[in-house]
């Protein structure tokens, strides 16, 4: 047999002892020997040893290795990287996130359970007036009714009016476009807006024909939801009819439709748009909430909205002198001049809108005198349902305006910028006959 056929001596020596060391060793102490560290050193090899020579064999070293590692138990808990906690603020973390996860929860149960019908309803009933009030704390601008000094004189003289007929409550609003004198008697009080809120609208429309929204020529089919009864004659046609919107415009405010009502607030964007458009021209008491003929008189404003809105028209600033001439032609022509009108002369000129519910009767009107003077006066009397008394109490109160101002000294306008604008205001067309027209609400 050739040395290389001959069985490795060696390494037969070297397997048996070790074997039996290493049982001994366990026997004795229980321990695991040490792994058996190997020799850096570069040995040649040997042919007869065969190529590791007198190396332990790799693969039993590694054996040892991981069954030393899974002998460790329990195991240790690796290092984190965040700080840990004190023990009350993690209770505290998870009772905070407990609780949200329930609000979450009574949340969407409450969703479910409230109607979604009463949702839009409550909200929709409070939104126009909310947003209203808000946008007129931020917007109001005074500087076109600026106050002066109080007509103590005129003042008195009204509230001996008032004192006669008990049962009326007067709010009264007059204002000098020229000097800023005025009159207040309860001006700023909210009260049932009845056809007055007309006025607003006009401006609101003519407005948007300004801003290219809108033009004048444009064609409406009057829709059956928006006929309305009342004072109009539009509501006898047919749904579908088509006018203009200068018609609509017109027929709103001189035959006080509210048909026409009905149709210019669809047309404008509906409530919400307005009130937003109210409250910028600082109309804190002026809101929109229900279509025409709104006999319940939830639609409010004030004697004082209602004068700044023509103070405003005098000024020139909301309008183009185009729209503002047009606006005041309008209101020379309306059909009812039985209230503050009938308490002039009749030199003078007026531009007015009534309004008439069986709560409130009222009108707002700018006077033109003859000798030049200029003022805008408002009054809304609450009264019980239909008080004919209402009609003769507003009357007075003109009278007793018209009295003092038509002898109080003509000033000229300081500003020559107010001054064009006034002049270009139209005059009378003492030509056009005043029609008659039945009694009824408007």
């Amino acid at each position: 047999m050739t040395d290389s056929q001959q069985p490795n001596p060696k390494s037969r020596r070297s397997g048996r002892p070790r074997r039996s060391r290493r049982s001994a060793s366990m026997g004795r102490s229980g321990e695991r020997p040490r792994a058996v560290r190997l020799s850096q050193r570069s040995t040649p090899s040997n042919p007869k040893t065969g190529m590791f020579g007198d190396m332990v064999d790799p693969s039993r070293h590694v054996r040892r290795t991981r069954r030393s590692s899974r002998s460790a138990w329990p195991p240790q808990p690796r290092a984190s990287l965040l700080p840990k906690l004190p023990l009350p603020l993690v209770y505290g973390i998870r009772l905070l996130i407990i609780g949200l996860g329930v609000a979450a929860i009574a949340g969407t149960v409450l969703s479910v359970l409230t109607p979604a019908d009463d949702q839009v309803t409550n909200s929709s009933s409070t939104a126009a007036e909310t947003q209203s009030a808000v946008t007129a704390t931020a917007t109001a601008n005074d500087d076109v009714l600026t106050p002066t000094q109080e007509l103590e004189s005129i003042k008195n003289s009204l509230v001996e009016l008032q004192e006669l007929i008990p049962e009326l409550t007067p709010t009264i609003y007059m204002f000098d476009l020229d000097t800023g004198n005025y009159v207040d008697v309860a001006g700023n009080a909210e009260v049932a807006a009845a056809s007055t809120i007309k006025l607003p609208i006009l401006v609101a429309f003519f407005k948007a024909v300004d801003d290219g929204r809108i033009t004048v020529d444009q064609t409406l089919a009057m829709q059956s939801s928006q006929i309305a009864g009342g004072s109009g004659d539009m509501q006898v046609q047919p749904p579908g009819t088509r006018y203009t919107a200068l018609e609509v415009a017109t027929q709103m405010i001189i035959n006080s439709d509210n048909t026409a009502t009905n149709m210019m607030i669809d047309l404008l964007g509906g409530a919400p748009e307005l009130n937003q458009q109210f409250a910028s021209w600082g109309l804190t008491m002026t809101v929109l909430r229900n279509p025409l003929p709104d006999l319940e008189g939830t639609n409010t404003t004030s004697a004082q909205d209602l004068v700044r809105m023509l103070a405003h028209l005098h000024k020139g600033e909301i309008l183009s002198l185009r729209s503002r001439d047009r606006v005041m032609n309008i209101l020379q022509r309306t059909y009812n001049k039985k209230l503050l009108p009938a308490g002039v002369s009749e030199t003078t000129v007026s531009y007015n809108k009534t309004g008439d519910i069986g709560s409130v009767l009222g009108d707002v009107a700018l006077m033109d005198l003859a000798n030049g003077k200029r003022y805008a006066i408002a009054a809304l009397v609450q009264r019980p349902e239909n008080d004919g008394r209402a009609r003769e109490l507003i009357r007075r109160i003109s009278q007793t305006v018209y009295q003092t101002m038509s002898k109080a000294p003509t000033l000229k306008p300081s500003d020559a910028s107010t001054e064009t604008n006034t002049q270009s205001m139209p005059q009378s067309d003492n030509t056009l006959p005043e029609p008659t027209f039945p009694e009824s609400q408007e």
